[in-house]
């Protein structure tokens, strides 16, 4: 079973109703934010980075980041 290795809250400023998790190296990212993203789609997924969509134009929301081990593991 997957184990949680760290886990980090932050506070992000949320402009123009969105915000990205990234790749610290962003020089390796083949799409840099905020290209290709869609707007009003709450998670767009590119390589080495996430996109987040927000309702609210402007503001700092509260974010939670858990590193795991292993993939999540579903029952049911």
């Amino acid at each position: 079973m997957a184990q949680l290795v760290r886990r980090q809250q932050l506070r992000v400023r949320v402009a123009y109703h969105g915000f990205a998790l990234q790749e610290s190296d962003d020089a390796s990212l083949a799409v840099p934010y905020p290209d290709e993203t869609e707007f009003g789609t709450y998670l767009n997924a590119f390589p080495g980075r996430l996109d987040f969509y927000s309702a609210g134009h402007t503001h700092t929301a509260a974010v939670v980041v858990e590193v795991w081990d292993g993939l999540p593991r579903f029952s049911g």
